[in-house]
């Protein structure tokens, strides 16, 4: 049946299949190998997006092709749950990309935050759900059409207003270069969902383009996200750390927060531990930089994740500095 599919949008799907794995793959990889907050906040967001746009392609080729030889009935039921979890989605990535620019703009009110807006997101997908499953009880079915259209517009001009807030006010209060550099990567983001928006809607309104076609552009406008993301990674997430320097300026030049010493009862080596992990060091560099193993440094991040509370490097790298301070 997938065969059946217009050649130009099979191609499309396969195209943006393989930019979203390999974009994943290979932030993935560079952040095991070289940790970076930044890295790290930009993976949630991208695969979600990824994920969403997949979804769409999905949706589009079953609303060309498979509804027409399922019953009415089937039809219908695939139909609007396809829509439901590619709404779900899209919430989803709005909310990890609101959680990436707080990081990134407010680092000290961050963990506070992020709580609430994991709670917002929830209570948005419980009442999409809810809209859902009264229209498709009243069977209309078009509303449903409608509703998914309105919710992924407002989706792209919210994560166009948060670009736009992070390029007036990332390199206020980011801790690190990168962090300072991610106004560039907020300007891109704003051009391109401004147009990505302005392009969908003058279609709906005029259609001078065939189905096809637009759904080709489209995607095509997407994958530029991914894109954006990676070359941005490549050429402005840089690591502080010097390559010449020495394990013992990188263990004693970063002064840690009081609480580290004292209110958590953090060893002296996982203090080390601790100032190695602010610097942006691998596991592994972790390891040789101390002559450890590799297991003693992760036993190590393990003791200092229990004794903190925090989940993971980020929130142990803006508890060890304190709010505000910088490199």
């Amino acid at each position: 049946m997938i065969w059946s599919m217009n050649p130009l949008m099979f191609i499309t799907f396969l195209v943006a299949l393989a930019t979203g794995f390999m974009s994943l793959a290979w932030m993935s990889r560079r952040s095991h190998h070289h940790y970076s907050p930044v890295t790290e906040s930009l993976i949630t967001p991208l695969l979600l997006y990824n994920l969403w746009v997949l979804l769409w392609l999905v949706r589009q080729y079953t609303e060309t092709t498979v509804l027409g030889v399922l019953s009415p009935d089937a039809g219908r039921v695939l139909n609007a749950a396809l829509t439901w979890i590619s709404m779900v989605v899209a919430l989803l990535w709005a909310s990890s990309y609101l959680s990436f620019a707080l990081r990134a703009v407010r680092p000290a009110q961050s963990p506070i935050l992020f709580g609430r807006t994991k709670r917002w997101a929830f209570l948005l997908v419980g009442i999409t759900a809810l809209t859902c499953l009264v229209l498709f009880l009243f069977r209309l079915d078009h509303m449903i059409r409608l509703f998914s259209r309105g919710l992924s517009s407002l989706v792209f001009l919210a994560v166009t207003l948060l670009s736009l807030w992070l390029f007036f006010n990332a390199h206020r209060q980011g801790q690190e270069e990168s962090w300072r550099r991610l106004r560039i990567l907020g300007a891109a983001y704003s051009v391109l969902f401004v147009a990505l928006t302005v392009f969908v809607w003058w279609y709906r309104f005029s259609t001078p383009i065939p189905r096809h076609t637009f759904i080709t552009t489209q995607v095509s406008l997407e994958i530029l996200y991914n894109l954006l993301t990676v070359s941005w990674i490549h050429y402005f997430d840089r690591t502080p750390l010097g390559q010449d320097a020495s394990t013992q300026d990188l263990v004693e030049e970063l002064t840690l927060e009081p609480a580290i010493h004292n209110g958590f009862g953090i060893s002296k080596r996982e203090q080390e531990v601790i100032r190695l992990i602010c610097r942006g060091l691998t596991n592994q560099e972790i390891a040789d930089a101390l002559f450890i193993s590799l297991k003693t440094v992760k036993d190590h991040n393990y003791h200092i994740f229990q004794k903190t509370g925090v989940r993971n490097r980020v929130e142990l790298v803006q508890l060890a500095k304190g709010p505000g301070k910088s490199e």
